[in-house]
């Protein structure tokens, strides 16, 4: 009892404070193991400052890439203030004027509700859901109908008892995929207001001259419905079936147009309202037709949104820059102890952060000889004296005035063919760069189209051309070329110093890159997990070590009581 309270009171006895002493003792053993977590919390601020890094990395690969999309937009401004007619999205090379007039806009053949003098309006019941009072076939037999849309497909549909209602023949049709779209609406008057109604999907007139068929193949149809019979006919020469009979959009109805209108004095006609393939890079709507008059539309590169996203991208640059240095750059505590970054000693991201800089404000790799613009300091984006990045916007915008696609090189993987057989599709990471010569041909025999790709003399193998696609292998993998025919030339493959910086950062944050962060961080995982267990023993081994030492004091405070007991009895005595 008595070394047990000896034990939980330090130097009691002894006058000796043996609690400091094993504290002491135990701080001296421990200063392996306070390496150890030193070098792990170092690793964990190591972990954090990679995966911001990271972060940052990818934030600016993003604004580079809204970069390169924005140089692509373009601004249209139109001589119709209101767009009453017509309006215009354009992007990538067009630009220019555009003289437009609208005629007629494309519309859907409809099959809808009419006023005959005898009949009163088709399509027409009392109540849609109501087999009893409003049947649209004789009760006890069956009825089939054939659909055709302006698609000149022809779908047959068969009622029985349980659908013998105007909502069945609706949901029907609906259900058979055919190429309209069937509905009811409820007019508002007469003894039969709720009418059938079929629009054709899309807009034009198809393979129908516009026209939407409902026919009555077989049952006996209630008369006021006003659906004709009708039958298959000698279908076209393109395979589309006719009906014969039936009740049509032409006399129920109207019929689709298509949109007709004038371009730069070309007259032209199209499906669809929504206009793609008139004018390479440019989306028209056509909104109402019957223009009197003619729309202008100016097309010009978009200024001011390539200038907001060229100022971005350096923000983030520069904001990168200083992080990376912060994280970088140790610093002397007020005690003259050095406080380590974490990122000072990482030879891989140092390496990176250097060539990335190096190649931003290096010359594009494979540039044409006439090539306006070389390298981003040509077009107003260079750095200053304190390495921050500066932007002179009236250089930028005076340079895309002078030569946008010069510029656009700079920021993108781009190719120029001298033949208009070849154009260029899209480039790699690995895809080398300068003129590559290129020879088409066409098999005989198959009809396939070959191509053989020459690079300083050396060339590859025949790669087939498939759906219009080359795609290269070896040093041209990653290339991929439009073919539109045999023929021979030379493209010349430039990848600017924006796409470059691109490569280098999304080969650096890859998952599968071998040297990148994710390896430096799987590297860090490996050993803070072996630090872990080293300190996890060490602790342990000083825990034991505490508890040694505090027994050992814990006796010698007992025997030193003893002999003080022994000591006073024979005093006494």
């Amino acid at each position: 009892m008595a070394t047990s309270s000896l034990s939980s009171i330090s130097g009691i006895t002894t006058g000796i404070d043996t609690k400091a002493l094993v504290d002491a003792i135990v701080a001296q053993k421990a200063t392996g193991m306070n390496r150890l977590q030193a070098k792990k919390d170092l690793n964990d601020k190591k972990t954090a400052a990679l995966n911001a890094m990271r972060t940052a990395l990818t934030t600016f690969t993003l604004s580079l890439a809204s970069l390169q999309d924005k140089l692509n937009s373009r601004t249209v401004t139109s001589t119709d203030a209101n767009n009453t007619n017509v309006t215009a999205t354009a992007a990538g090379i067009a630009s220019g004027n555009y003289d437009i007039t609208v005629k007629t806009v494309a519309t859907k053949g409809r099959l809808s509700p009419t006023l005959d003098p005898v009949l009163g309006y088709t399509l027409a019941v009392a109540n849609p859901g109501d087999a009893t009072n409003s049947p649209i076939f004789t009760s006890g037999t069956s009825a089939t109908f054939a659909v055709q849309g302006t698609d000149g497909v022809v779908k047959e549909v068969t009622l029985d008892a349980t659908n013998n209602t105007l909502n069945g023949l609706r949901d029907a049709i609906n259900a058979s995929g055919a190429g309209v779209t069937a509905s009811i609406v409820n007019v508002g008057k007469g003894t039969n207001p709720y009418q059938l109604v079929l629009s054709a999907k899309e807009t034009g007139t198809g393979k129908t001259s516009g026209v939407v068929t409902l026919a009555s193949l077989s049952g006996t149809l209630t008369p006021s419905l006003g659906i004709a019979s009708g039958s298959y006919g000698t279908p076209l020469a393109d395979g589309t079936p006719t009906i014969v009979g039936g009740l049509t959009s032409a006399t129920s109805g109207a019929s689709a147009t298509d949109a007709n209108f004038i371009l730069n004095g070309i007259e032209l006609t199209r499906t669809t309202n929504v206009v793609k393939d008139a004018v390479e890079g440019m989306t028209f709507t056509l909104k109402q037709g019957n223009q009197t008059g003619t729309t202008t539309l100016s097309v010009t590169p978009d200024k001011a949104a390539a200038t907001a996203a060229a100022q971005d991208f350096i923000t983030k640059y520069n904001q990168l820059m200083k992080d990376y240095q912060t994280a970088s750059t140790s610093t002397k505590n007020a005690d003259g102890s050095i406080n380590q970054a974490p990122l000072a000693s990482d030879s891989a991201t140092r390496a990176m952060m250097a060539n990335l800089k190096a190649t931003f404000f290096g010359q594009t790799a494979g540039l044409p000889g006439n090539s306006t613009y070389k390298t981003l300091p040509n077009i107003g984006i260079s750095t200053q004296a304190d390495g921050t990045v500066y932007m002179n916007v009236i250089t930028f915008q005076a340079a895309m005035t002078n030569d946008l696609a010069s510029v656009q090189r700079l920021f993108t993987f781009s190719g120029e063919s001298t033949s208009p057989a070849v154009a260029f599709r899209a480039g790699g990471s690995t895809t080398v760069t300068g003129p590559v010569d290129f020879a088409i041909t066409k098999d005989a025999g198959t009809g396939l189209l070959w191509g053989t790709l020459t690079r300083n003399g050396v060339s590859s193998a025949p790669i087939q051309v498939t759906d219009g696609i080359l795609s290269g292998t070896g040093e041209y993998s990653g290339l991929s070329l439009t073919v539109a025919g045999a023929g021979s030339g030379t493209i010349t493959l430039s990848r600017g110093v924006g796409q470059a910086v691109r490569d280098i950062i999304s080969d650096f944050t890859s998952v599968s890159s071998t040297g990148g962060i994710k390896s430096i961080l799987d590297a860090i995982q490996v050993q803070n997990q072996s630090l872990s267990d080293q300190i996890q023993t060490a602790q342990t081994r000083l825990n034991q070590e505490r508890t040694n030492l505090t027994k050992k004091f814990a006796q010698m405070e007992s025997i030193v009581a003893q002999m003080r007991g022994s000591a006073g009895s024979l005093a006494s005595a």
